[in-house]
């Protein structure tokens, strides 16, 4: 049963024990890093829609007016495309995408909860080193010597 919750919000549960994301439930034990990735949108299609804009209104008649209607089609694409923000998370597994949000101060909301979630299992954040309880400080060991490669 989860005990603590850092962070609940548009069906997105961060707690002790597990983070609920967009239909997926992760256990906060198999998370070693958590990191932002930032997706810049590709510009390069308004880009071209403008160039073709251009072209047309150094024309006369039909395609002056296909010209302008391009050009504001063009900078409406390069308004409207939107950077995403997204939440990667580093498991045994490799890194999944779980969460995609064009705000981006809610995905560094998720974070910092995943963050505060990874420190409270005892998991540093930053290094993803889980720390040995109850361990004591080896100096030595002795392994037992290894046998000679075999080699036909």
């Amino acid at each position: 049963m989860d005990r603590k919750v850092f962070f609940s919000d548009g069906g997105v549960i961060i707690s002790d024990s597990r983070f609920i994301a967009s239909g997926y439930i992760y256990n906060i034990r198999d998370i070693i890093s958590v990191r932002l990735c930032v997706v810049e949108p590709p510009r390069s299609l308004a880009v071209f829609i403008l160039s073709i804009g251009l072209l047309f209104l150094l024309t006369e008649g039909a395609l002056f007016v296909v010209g302008g209607c391009l050009i504001a089609l063009g900078v409406m694409t390069w308004l409207f495309v939107k950077t995403a923000y997204v939440v990667v998370i580093k498991t045994a597994t490799g890194e999944h995408k779980v969460l995609k949000d064009h705000n981006s101060s809610y995905i560094e909301q998720v974070i910092r909860a995943l963050d505060a979630a990874l420190i409270n299992r005892g998991v540093s954040a930053v290094s993803g080193a889980v720390p040995v309880r109850g361990a004591s400080h080896v100096t030595h060991t002795d392994f037992p010597p290894m046998s000679p490669p075999l080699i036909e």
